[in-house]
């Protein structure tokens, strides 16, 4: 049986790129799409996602977010003010929802494959981390279940397009860095201590940087132990399929996305051991795929097959 999804916020960049991951997915049928902007002209949109996905969105009714939902899961990429309100009447209505929402997080059970999956039969409301946490989140996991972390640092420089629609305003997204981004630096700190039960401190600087996708990302990790060499965290992050472990950062075409694959959460460039247990690894990942419409997508085709599992 496929899973009926309704798709929240699904003119919105994240929800564009949310239907072109689902539509060819023989477990998924989208049966309705829901946005703010439902009253206004869809072909004028602007439109970031693959063609096919922008044919089936133009012949699709939308309806308004405040709208009955229908699927079995709501997946939601609503922006965040206003979305609390909406989401909290559809789950009064009986409604299951998987949200990307900043409140969610806190609210619900914020979920990752891999990193933190334990859920409950009662549960209604999950929720995906920020995409600059899911791609620190992934190799953090493995290496800490390896070795131990003690501490973690983090230095984001992130794409425009995490801005979501109608994005940066361009005297800010044209040549030019915007920093401090407190919400981001905190977003990152607060669900790294969730997904890791705060076992570790974390401290963020993050940094916006006009490029249009893909997020590149400094981590300082403190170990435990001073016996491990680099080649030690490179065969660890590269048994995980969706971890590349490059030799040196790839010369890639203009055309193309710093991420290099589809499937991938992140790149993994470079590791090098710093002095008292400390590694520098840098890393990228593209933000709108594997780290926030992939994630979401994952997790609905476990939480979608019945009821709520601890299994993901």
């Amino acid at each position: 049986m496929t899973i009926k999804l309704s798709i929240f916020g699904a003119l919105g960049l994240l929800g564009q790129h949310l239907i072109d991951q689902l539509l060819h997915d023989p477990d998924f049928e989208i049966i309705s799409l829901h946005d703010h902007r439902h009253r206004e002209s869809h072909t004028d949109l602007p439109w970031f996602a693959g063609p096919e996905a922008r044919q089936f969105v133009l012949k699709t009714p939308i309806f308004s977010p405040s709208d009955a939902a229908k699927g079995d899961l709501i997946l939601s990429f609503l922006p965040d003010e206003g979305a609390e309100d909406i989401e909290k009447q559809h789950l009064q209505n009986g409604a299951r929802v998987i949200s990307h929402c900043e409140y969610a997080r806190f609210r619900g059970t914020l979920l990752m494959p891999d990193v933190r999956s334990a859920v409950s039969s009662e549960e209604t409301l999950w929720s995906t981390p920020n995409c600059t946490t899911a791609m620190c989140a992934l190799p953090l996991a493995l290496i800490h279940k390896e070795f131990g972390v003690e501490a973690v640092h983090a230095t984001t420089l992130q794409a425009i397009s995490g801005t979501d629609l109608p994005g940066m305003p361009a005297y800010l997204a044209q040549d030019h860095v915007v920093s401090p981004l407190e919400g981001e630096a905190r977003a990152l700190e607060r669900e790294l201590a969730l997904l890791f039960d705060k076992a570790f401190p974390v401290s963020c600087a993050a940094t916006r940087v006009p490029v249009w996708r893909s997020h590149t990302i400094s981590l300082m990790i403190k170990l435990g132990t001073t016996s491990v060499h680099a080649e030690d965290l490179a065969r660890i992050l590269s048994h995980d399929p969706k971890i590349l472990v490059a030799s040196k950062a790839p010369l890639l075409p203009p055309w193309q996305i710093e991420c290099v694959r589809d499937d991938l959460m992140c790149t993994i460039d470079a590791i090098q051991p710093m002095p008292d247990g400390w590694f520098k690894m840098l890393l990228r990942g593209d933000n709108l795929g594997q780290a926030t419409t992939g994630l979401m997508a994952s997790l609905a085709k476990t939480l979608g097959k019945g009821p709520a599992r601890a299994d993901l």
